[in-house]
């Protein structure tokens, strides 16, 4: 059994040869894992430790760019595009949370390379994809409210639909009937693979390929939806953005916007790899909707089970 000390625990370097040692045990002690072919069950609470402290923080106090580097090469060929954790580091698609990665997350994809697999079986034990995969039933429990709500059709917009799995789960459960669903996102591929997996439901749903600064609506809206969007802008643009769309529901309509919370114990893990999110508290979302103008009685947080995806929820009055 490995036993090196746990690098990032034991202090605060004071010096440059203090910083070089600890980035050179943060090093050796990843090797470890990489040399074993990935971490097992029981390596997980330990390694968990020490990815944990590599939240942006912490990694511009202590690090400079050539000892991250250095820590991150020693993952090897575990950090290749072959494996999630490698995806989300060098982001293939030009951009972070791509809708290959979501849907990885999704379907618990795992590489059929045995020297990488276990590598993408830690990446699920994580509480984010695991927040992520609870979006899916978040999502259905808001279309069951907005349908039971709405006499009529109900409208719907999603913003940024990436892959458009959480469409495709929840109108495999519930149907289209009375619903009809708007989708704007930035990546042609991705409304390409939505398209296709949502082939059954195509009748109800129409895609629009834009970035969402650029959309404009002909219509107004019962629910806007927005599970990964808006924790990659700043408060300004967040603000910005939310009186937008709010003004295109519907009187009781709803605007909801998931943000990761800023206790995300996956955070660390995420930021080594350059996936880098806005992470906001209750209490900074709440304050963010009052700046904008809602007023208490229009304001709700939820969380789904895991309480590291938070839900902004705006409603219409």
């Amino acid at each position: 059994m490995f036993t090196h000390t746990l690098p990032l625990s034991q202090f605060v370097p004071t010096g440059a040869q203090e910083v070089q040692k600890l980035a050179q045990g943060t090093s050796d002690f990843i090797s470890h894992f990489a040399k074993k072919g990935g971490p097992d069950p029981s390596d997980y609470p330990i390694l968990n430790t020490l990815l944990q402290q590599f939240s942006a923080e912490n990694i511009q106090k202590i690090f400079s760019d050539e000892h991250l580097n250095m820590i991150r090469n020693a993952f090897g060929e575990a950090l290749s595009p072959e494996t999630i954790q490698g995806w989300a580091y060098h982001k293939p698609l030009g951009y972070a949370g791509d809708f290959q990665i979501i849907e990885k997350i999704y379907n618990y994809h795992t590489s059929s390379n045995p020297h990488l697999a276990k590598w993408d079986q830690y990446f699920h034990t994580q509480k984010a994809p695991q927040a992520v995969r609870n979006r899916l039933s978040f999502f259905l429990d808001q279309l069951w409210k907005i349908k039971a709500e709405t006499p009529s059709t109900s409208h719907i917009l999603n913003l940024a639909s990436g892959p458009g799995r959480d469409m495709y789960e929840a109108l495999k459960v519930m149907g289209t009937s009375k619903l009809e669903i708007d989708c704007v996102d930035q990546d042609a591929q991705a409304i390409n693979y939505a398209k296709g997996l949502c082939r059954d439901f195509l009748a109800h749903i129409q895609f629009t390929h834009k970035n969402v600064f650029r959309f404009i609506p002909t219509k107004t809206y019962h629910l806007i939806w927005s599970a990964g969007l808006f924790d990659y802008f700043n408060d300004n643009v967040f603000k910005r953005t939310l009186e937008r769309f709010h003004a295109l529901l519907k009187p009781n309509g709803k605007m909801v916007i998931g943000n990761f919370t800023v206790d995300n114990p996956s955070r660390g893990y995420m930021e080594l790899f350059k996936w880098n999110l806005f992470h906001r508290s209750k209490k900074h979302l709440y304050r963010l909707a009052q700046e904008c103008g809602f007023t208490e009685n229009q304001i709700r947080i939820e969380q789904e089970p895991e309480g590291v995806n938070l839900f902004l929820v705006v409603t219409k009055i």
